[in-house]
């Protein structure tokens, strides 16, 4: 699946360490670490410049919408918070795109995003061949995507309350 991937770019098995590495960061350990690989590809799809799809942004969706459901259901269910306000303004400090950022950089799991040619961590890389980071990380949003398709819903939603939560916390902005 790797190959498919990549096509005759990076070395898969180098591909497979850094993802290995990444798990234990994750506090989680894959099944087919397929998935993971494929939340922290960075490479596009298709051959036309123009176009601004990435191999990572189908599971970054489906991630999106994981953690806003896990967020918001907790604040409701288990915070006991029944205000549509005060629900949106709790979510919007622990989901934006700045506490992504601060929670992918400074837990370092950024270094483990990869291009065809180069993972992000790499020193001195030329500008044009540089591991994309769009500011709203979707790499964050690509891993609990990822989580989710390789266990199931309890899983993906235990790993979003025991692990990355706890994170988002530490670096909302509140």
């Amino acid at each position: 699946m790797l190959n498919n991937l990549l096509g005759e770019y990076m070395d898969t098995s180098r591909i497979i360490v850094e993802m290995h590495k990444l798990e234990k960061k994750l506090k989680y350990k894959f099944n087919n670490i397929y998935y993971l690989s494929k939340a922290m590809c960075a490479i596009k799809l298709g051959k036309k410049a123009r176009n601004n799809s990435y191999q990572n942004d189908g599971l970054a969706v489906v991630g999106d919408a994981l953690i806003k459901f896990v967020l918001s259901d907790k604040i409701y269910r288990v915070d006991n918070i029944d205000n549509k306000g005060k629900i949106t303004t709790i979510k919007k400090n622990l989901e934006s795109n700045s506490t992504f950022n601060e929670v992918i950089k400074k837990e370092k799991w950024i270094d483990h995003a990869y291009n065809e040619l180069h993972f992000s961590c790499e020193p001195n890389i030329p500008v044009h061949e540089q591991v994309v980071n769009k500011k709203h990380s979707p790499y964050l949003e690509a891993i609990a995507g990822a989580i989710y398709y390789d266990s199931d819903f309890e899983t993906v939603k235990k790993w979003i309350l025991e692990h990355l939560l706890p994170l988002l916390e530490k670096y909302s902005k509140k």
